[in-house]
C-alpha cells in the first residue's frame, strides 16, 4: 500500500512540475540551483519531467495491478522492481552531474531521488541490495572516467551571451559574470548602458532569453555551464564578477560597487594608471587570479550564486567572512 501511495505522490509531483514549466517557463525550486542545473543540460526540463511523470505513472499502474491477487501478480512486481533499478541508475548519473559538472545540487532533483529510493525500500531487502550495487557501480564508473571534464576546456567566449565593442583601441578584455535576478548585477549593467568606451562580454550563469543591451551582438548558442565552471574553479560564490584580461595580467573584481568603480576609472573616463577602492589592487601590478582572491572579502553588494538577491527595501545579504 505504501508503494502505491509513494508512486502516486511522485506522479503528482512530476506532473505538477511539468505543468508549471509549461505554463510559467520554469519549475518550482527552493533556490536557483535547479535553474543552473537545467541550463547545463542538453535536454529540456519539460521533457525530463514528462519522462519522469510517465515513469511514475507506469509504476503506479504496476503496483496497483500487483495487489489484485491475479496470477500475473509476480510479473507485475518483478517488472516494477526492474523499472526502479533503472531509475536508480539514472539518478546515479544525475547525482554525479550535479556534483561534478554543475557544482551544486538541485532541491527538486533531491526530492525525486528520495522518492525513488523509498520506492526501492518498499520492494524488500533483495531489491535494496541490488539497488545499492547498481547505484554505487554507476557512480564509481562516472568518477573513474572523469566525465564532465570537457567543460573545463571550453573558452569563455563559448559562455558569452552578448558582446559589445568599445570605441577606443585597447588590448583589455572584460567579461561580466552575472544573473538575471541579481539587483547588483542590474546596477552594473545599467551603468554600462549610460556610458561605456570599453569592449565587454556578458557571461551569465543561467539561461536568459530576453537579454537586451544597445549595440550588442547576441549569441543564442552560448553555454552558461562554461561560466559556472570557471567560477567554481576559482572558488567564486558571488556575483557580479568582472574579469579583466590585459595582456598577461588577470584581474578579478567582485561586488557591484567595486566593479562600477573600476569601470568609472577605465571605461567611463580617460584611464588612470593606478586604481584603488575596488579590491585594493593596482592596475599596474602583475596579477593572477590567486593574488587578487587572497586579498579582501566579498562586500554586501553581491549575490550568492545559489540565492536570489533581496528587493531594495529588504536588508542586504550578510557579509561572508
Amino acid at each position: 500500500m505504501l508503494s502505491i501511495f509513494l508512486a502516486l505522490l511522485a506522479t503528482l509531483v512530476t506532473g505538477a512540475q511539468a505543468l508549471f514549466i509549461y505554463l510559467e517557463g520554469s519549475g518550482f525550486c527552493l533556490y536557483n540551483g535547479c535553474e543552473i542545473v537545467e541550463s547545463m543540460a542538453l535536454v529540456s526540463p519539460l521533457i525530463f519531467n514528462l519522462a519522469g511523470f510517465a515513469f511514475f505513472v507506469l509504476l503506479f499502474f504496476l503496483f496497483s495491478m500487483g495487489r489484485n491477487g491475479s496470477s500475473w501478480r509476480p510479473y507485475w512486481q518483478r517488472f516494477a522492481g526492474l523499472l526502479l533499478l533503472a531509475g536508480l541508475v539514472a539518478e546515479a548519473v544525475l547525482v554525479y552531474f550535479q556534483y561534478a559538472v554543475a557544482g551544486l545540487f538541485c532541491s527538486y532533483c533531491t526530492v525525486i531521488l528520495a522518492l525513488v529510493v523509498l520506492l526501492n525500500l518498499c520492494c524488500g531487502p533483495r531489491q535494496v541490495f541490488r539497488g545499492i550495487i547498481l547505484f554505487s557501480s554507476v557512480l564509481l564508473a562516472c568518477f573513474s572516467l572523469g566525465m564532465g571534464g570537457a567543460t573545463v576546456q571550453k573558452t569563455l567566449g563559448e559562455g558569452t551571451l552578448a558582446a559589445v565593442e568599445g570605441n577606443q583601441k585597447q588590448d583589455m578584455e572584460l567579461y561580466l559574470f552575472f544573473a538575471k535576478n541579481c539587483k547588483y548585477c542590474e546596477k552594473v549593467i545599467a551603468s554600462l548602458e549610460q556610458q561605456n568606451r570599453c569592449s565587454i562580454a556578458f557571461n551569465p550563469i543561467e539561461k536568459i532569453d530576453d537579454f537586451q543591451f544597445a549595440g550588442s551582438r547576441l549569441n543564442d548558442r552560448y553555454d552558461p555551464g562554461v561560466n559556472i565552471e570557471f567560477m567554481y574553479q576559482l572558488d567564486l560564490s558571488t556575483i557580479p564578477v568582472l574579469l579583466v584580461k590585459d595582456g598577461q595580467q588577470r584581474l578579478l573584481i567582485n561586488g557591484g560597487d567595486r566593479i562600477v568603480q573600476f569601470l568609472n576609472e577605465n571605461c567611463f573616463q580617460p584611464a588612470v594608471e593606478q586604481s584603488a577602492g575596488y579590491g585594493g589592487v593596482s592596475s599596474a601590478e602583475p596579477l593572477s587570479y590567486e593574488t587578487l582572491l587572497s586579498g579582501g572579502t566579498p562586500d554586501d553588494d553581491s549575490c550568492q550564486i545559489t540565492e536570489v538577491c533581496p528587493p531594495e527595501d529588504e536588508a542586504p545579504l550578510p557579509v561572508q567572512q
